[in-house]
């Protein structure tokens, strides 16, 4: 099964007297973390190149993969092309914006997605990109993942390219570094919204912000309650791992069905292969960018 890569179309209705439709969202970054390969030199390109790594990862199907080994082995049933819809979106954390996998899971109604499953997929995501920690948020659960969170909205008219996502998250910055420079600032792109939990600051700081922040970029600040800037409150979870602690993934491996960890181990292992080919070809002075996130997508040229 493959799961669709087109253009979110965020399910969320974020207009006041409109209700909710249950949601959750999430994001897993591509590029690995630098406790398990040194991505220096890969994180140090602009962001379209970092987007086109992670374009043409997900264009060999590395999270298609991930779903149909947890299908395959009975560690997921409920997540099908249907519920679940993933793309490439901008992922913004303590100042800086990266490419994410940013995925969108339909939680309720007659083709719904269960939360444990949601879990699984995430940590196997997070396991297989060898990242330190992943997102999730249930739009409107507050007990759903490890804790409640506010969080607010901001709309643009159309999804933005990541560079405008990150634009305005620079824009926040500049209102109030408090909401963008530190280890709790940060915000995630879903199509045509921008949707950042509130930092370690009040309600009130947090809003004035954001809402001023709304203004002066031109987009549409959400919740706006008795026509006051408010805020939504959902569950968030941040699942990961130590990678110095647990150097195989232990963490994310122990909240995975066992039957699954040799294929995703499999998938793992392509995806530090092609991010050492992007890494050699960087180091080469004579080398194409456009070159360099060629890579070849078969599976077992991580073998």
């Amino acid at each position: 099964m493959r799961i669709t890569t087109s253009a979110i179309a965020v399910i969320l209705s974020l207009t006041l007297g409109v209700a909710v439709r249950a949601q959750t969202f999430g994001s897993v970054e591509p590029i690995a973390t630098p406790d398990v390969i040194d991505t220096s030199a890969l994180s140090a390109q602009p962001l379209a190149v970092r987007e086109a790594f992670a374009a043409r990862l997900l264009q060999c199907g590395i999270v298609s993969r991930v779903v149909d080994v947890l299908t395959a082995t009975g560690a997921i049933k409920t997540i099908n092309e249907l519920n679940t819809h993933v793309a490439v979106g901008a992922g913004g954390f303590a100042g800086r914006t990266n490419p994410s996998y940013v995925f969108t899971v339909q939680d309720e109604g007659p083709n719904a997605a269960s939360q444990d499953d949601i879990k699984v997929l995430t940590d196997s995501l997070g396991y297989v990109m060898s990242q330190a920690s992943a997102f999730l948020l249930d739009a409107d659960g507050a007990d759903s993942f490890d804790f409640p969170a506010n969080y607010v909205v901001l709309n643009f008219e159309t999804p933005p390219p990541l560079e405008q996502s990150a634009a305005l998250f620079r824009t926040v910055g500049r209102i109030d570094r408090d909401l963008f420079a530190t280890d709790t600032s940060g915000y995630t792109q879903y199509g045509r919204a921008y949707l950042s939990l509130q930092s370690d600051v009040s309600d009130e700081q947090f809003i004035r912000g954001y809402a001023r922040a709304a203004r002066q970029f031109g987009v549409e600040y959400t919740p706006i309650v008795d026509g006051l800037p408010s805020l939504f409150q959902g569950g968030a979870g941040f699942p990961g791992n130590d990678w110095i602690e647990s150097p195989r993934g232990e963490e994310y491996l122990s909240r995975i069905p066992r039957e699954s960890h040799r294929a995703l181990s499999r998938i793992r292992a392509f995806h530090l292969h092609v991010t050492g080919e992007v890494l050699r070809g960087l180091a080469r002075p004579d080398t194409r960018l456009r070159d360099v996130i060629s890579f070849d997508c078969r599976p077992d040229s991580g073998s």
